[in-house]
């Protein structure tokens, strides 16, 4: 079923990245900043209007599964560039009925990455010291 909520969103529920796998979009697709700056961004109500043109508001977000402590840089772009996949971290959206926590967003979980892929694990490309 579906029906107007507010300000014009067709739908019930918040977005779903499972309804929409049949597109074989790319995560820059919605996510434009994902690639080259430090968030990853969330779509323009624009963006959706190129397909759903009756859209006149943005659906409802998802609860928000990733955050990173205020004293914690977390550069997408950096990461994008080192080829870091956002499935790993994020796993596999287009095929997970609700988002969830794939990866742990803590220190250890993080240094283990790094080292994993042979990256720098210094302090500073992560925190800004002397805070």
């Amino acid at each position: 079923m579906v029906f107007l909520l507010g300000a014009g969103w067709l739908g019930a529920e918040p977005f779903s990245h499972q309804r929409h796998a049949a597109m074989k979009l790319p995560c820059t697709a919605c996510h434009a900043t994902a690639e080259t700056q430090a968030q990853a961004g969330m779509p323009a109500l624009a963006r959706c209007q190129t397909c759903h043109a009756e859209m006149t508001a943005l659906p409802p977000r998802s609860p928000r599964v990733y955050r990173v402590k205020d004293f914690v840089a977390f550069p997408h772009g950096a990461h994008a560039e080192a080829k870091v996949g956002c499935a790993t971290c994020h796993g596999e959206v287009y095929t997970a009925a609700k988002l969830k926590l794939e990866r742990p967003v803590t220190m250890a979980a993080c240094v283990a990455c790094h080292k994993e892929r042979k990256a720098t694990v210094a302090c500073n490309v992560c925190h800004e010291l002397g805070q």
